[in-house]
């Protein structure tokens, strides 16, 4: 009977995208009612849609769209023998499915925030009898440096920016996909980090809507309202204002996924360097000395403006910006 629940549900998955035999077979050998501590009628358990799995308090932890995780999973070129970090693995479900991706000489760590989460995954993966996916209790964070490297890394929560340790701890020329939580507009574009001899280089994929990551995945805004706060009343009037020519949720995007600096504060957004920060007002008004701003506006102008779909991110392997570009013209 659910054998023919899952065949079902590759059919839906098949048809969002051209995915590998291997990526849609894994979901045949999973049953995604084990994940659940709720019950759900098979169809609904099968459908290619998100569900609840688990509540803690007011926390709750969902499996996510299939047909989303298996682009994730292609995304990052998933394959026998690799080896993969998920971050928020929530009750494990994915992270099981990519077990059986890489097969038994590969190796899924899972890392979730969230203590019975966590213990809802281990217990499932033993009721199953799948041995090639390891479960952390911790902040995703700090990533799993005893395991490392990785050659990929999926994250399955919304974040708010890309941790250095996950970079640390991919191998040359591994990827990271993800949602990055664009706090300041209520926006989970996922993207694609591609670690290089050069940096890293990024561009977006899809647009999501996950569950807001915790602990020190989730605090970005926190951490610079706090760097706000050191030099705000030094600068009572702005040097100058910086006008764009592109509509504010696109700014935001691009200003927040190039620098991490953003914040917001009495319904203002915010950019936040070490010697002045930057106000938005229709473009940005600019208080002290602001360089990497005026970078990231120039590079922008380069790629005529483009939508931050059209533009690839890169960085150095500290994850500081360098550069945009159109990735429809590299």
């Amino acid at each position: 009977m659910t054998r023919s629940w899952q065949e079902w549900l590759v059919r839906q998955i098949s048809f969002a995208g051209d995915f590998d035999k291997e990526i849609l077979e894994a979901f045949l050998r999973v049953p995604r009612e084990v994940f659940s501590e709720f019950h759900y009628d098979l169809d609904v358990v099968y459908s290619d849609n998100v569900i609840v799995t688990a509540k803690d308090g007011n926390i709750y932890s969902t499996s996510s769209q299939p047909s989303l995780m298996a682009l994730f999973m292609s995304a990052v070129g998933l394959r026998q023998g690799m080896k993969v970090l998920e971050i928020g693995s929530g009750t494990g479900y994915n992270a099981c499915v990519m077990a059986h991706v890489v097969g038994k000489e590969g190796l899924v760590v899972g890392i979730e925030f969230n203590r019975k989460f966590f213990e809802n995954s281990v217990e499932a993966a033993s009721k199953l009898g799948i041995e090639n996916v390891v479960f952390v209790n911790d902040d995703g964070f700090y990533g799993y440096e005893k395991l490392a490297p990785y050659d990929a890394i999926v994250i399955t929560v919304a974040v708010d920016k890309v941790s250095q340790h996950w970079i640390d701890q991919l191998k040359m020329g591994g990827r990271i996909v993800g949602p990055i939580d664009l706090y300041t507009v209520d926006r989970q574009p996922a993207l694609v980090f591609e670690k290089t001899i050069d940096g890293v280089a990024a561009k977006h994929l899809v647009d999501t809507k996950f569950i807001r990551a915790g602990g020190l995945l989730g605090n970005l805004n926190e951490t610079n309202l706090e760097r706000l706060s050191k030099i705000e009343k030094r600068f009572s009037t702005p040097f100058e204002f910086l006008n764009l020519p592109i509509n504010y949720y696109e700014t935001v995007g691009v200003f927040h996924l190039a620098s991490w600096s953003l914040c917001e504060k009495s319904g203002w957004i915010y950019f936040v360097e070490d010697e002045g920060f930057a106000r938005w007002k229709g473009g940005w008004e600019v208080f002290g000395r602001m360089e990497l701003i005026k970078r990231i506006a120039e590079e922008w102008a380069r790629t005529r403006f483009s939508p931050m779909s059209l533009v690839k991110f890169r960085y150095d392997h500290s994850m500081n910006f360098k550069r945009l570009e159109r990735w429809d013209e590299t």
